[in-house]
């Protein structure tokens, strides 16, 4: 799957909804310490496993697969991840984005000059708010 082909979502319908990301965002972390086309490679993958295929990325045992399949580095995946590096850098993230953007929702789209999208919201109002951005002298 390519970026420009999109997901297809779907509703969860396991008894096992994940009520946490970090181990998926410590993989992506990982992934991005062996490049950005791992990451990207990863971040795409996570997404597919978790809204089109049902699968719950809070799981060690259903995670690995989704990054083994990435092509990531197996080896130096593991140890960045046990290291903490991972986690580490996940957190002051989460703290940059609280501190210097006041972020306190997944999503949060921040545009330039600060204009924000909150929450999962319609594709329609991202098209409507992105539209009107480019229609308007800066």
């Amino acid at each position: 799957m390519t970026a420009s082909e999109g997901i297809t979502y779907r509703m969860w319908e396991r008894a096992d909804f994940p009520t946490w990301s970090l181990p998926a965002l410590e993989a992506g972390k990982c992934a991005s310490f062996q490049g950005e086309a791992a990451f990207e490679q990863l971040h795409l993958s996570l997404y597919e496993a978790f809204f089109a295929q049902g699968v719950n990325i809070a799981l060690r045992e259903e995670l690995l697969p989704i990054v083994r399949a990435a092509g990531l580095d197996m080896d130096q995946f593991h140890a960045d991840r046990d290291s903490g590096r991972a986690r580490a850098a996940v957190l002051q993230d989460y703290a940059t984005a609280q501190q210097e953007h006041q972020v306190r929702a997944i999503p949060t789209v921040i545009l330039d000059g600060g204009q924000k999208i909150v929450g999962a919201v319609p594709y329609g109002e991202y098209r409507r708010t992105l539209e009107k951005r480019l229609a308007s002298p800066q």
